[in-house]
């Protein structure tokens, strides 16, 4: 009896957190169509963005946001997108574990979400600022902010390069860990493209200088943005996985409950006829 009461106590926890989890996958849901709406949106605002600004970075020789040859990359600060919430699947292991394998000893941490700036002071690895305000309501002033202030450690010669490490969202079961160069600028090539369309007063490095704060804080929205939505995506498809593996464990707890049942009423039984005929004998 005491291992049927274990079994059906087993049963009971394993509905209690199927409820709860089913719940979370139905809030992620909902957190996903919302924000789901704005990544189209978003993508094609940095894209816009982005193309225009390639084009002043065409036409731009000498900058301190432009990578050449006696760029020298010592200290880097990785700026690491993760959540504030648990129960995501590997959403925020997967980029950290893109970070410390890149990571130098005189490299430093931008922390974006709690789960950044507990996992990376657990690898008592420095941070130089955090931000926990992030979710999905992140906004373009927000993303200012944080634009200005990676502008001015880069201006100012405290890094030599930035990256951002994020989420990059391709569909509600697909994200992938990317890593993205902010600074130094990487000038391509020069082809015979629209280039030869576009004028710049009184100068495109003048223009670049003035225009890459928004440029800054455009890519940062961006890849927050397709974070929010590569995170609520990853928590509904966990807690999917966790409700389906939850309601196949109870399937498997009962099935052993009803043959452990049976098999204690039929030695009660056997013990009944065993007594009754050593009674009429």
């Amino acid at each position: 009896m005491a291992n049927l009461s274990n079994l059906k106590t087993q049963i009971s926890n394993t509905q209690d957190i199927g409820k709860i989890t089913n719940a979370m996958q139905l809030v992620a849901s909902a957190k996903l169509r919302r924000i789901g709406k704005k990544v189209t949106e978003t993508q094609e605002y940095v894209s816009e963005v982005y193309s225009i600004f390639n084009e002043i970075i065409k036409h731009s020789s000498e900058s301190i946001y432009l990578k050449n040859s006696t760029n020298d990359i010592k200290k880097t600060l990785w700026v690491v997108v993760n959540s504030n919430l648990g129960l995501c699947g590997g959403y925020n292991t997967n980029v950290n574990k893109l970070v410390i394998s890149n990571f130098k000893k005189e490299d430093q941490i931008y922390a974006i979400g709690s789960k950044a700036v507990s996992a990376f002071n657990s690898k008592k690895m420095k941070i130089k600022n955090e931000c926990t305000g992030v979710d999905i309501d992140f906004s373009p002033s927000q993303a200012k902010q944080i634009g200005n202030e990676l502008l001015s450690y880069y201006s100012s010669g405290e890094f030599d390069e930035i990256q951002i490490v994020y989420t990059k969202f391709i569909n509600n079961v697909t994200f992938e860990p990317t890593k993205l160069r902010v600074f130094p600028i990487i000038k391509e090539d020069a082809q015979e493209t629209s280039s030869s369309y576009y004028s710049f007063e009184p100068s495109a490095e003048e223009v670049l200088n003035n225009a890459v704060t928004l440029y800054l804080s455009t890519i940062i929205f961006g890849t927050i943005v397709e974070s929010q939505v590569s995170e609520q995506a990853s928590r509904r498809l966990a807690m999917e996985n966790a409700t389906n593996n939850g309601k196949e464990l109870e399937y498997n707890l009962s099935i052993q409950y009803n043959r452990e049942r049976q098999a204690s009423i039929t030695q009660e039984i056997s013990e009944i006829v065993s007594g009754a005929n050593a009674l009429m004998g």
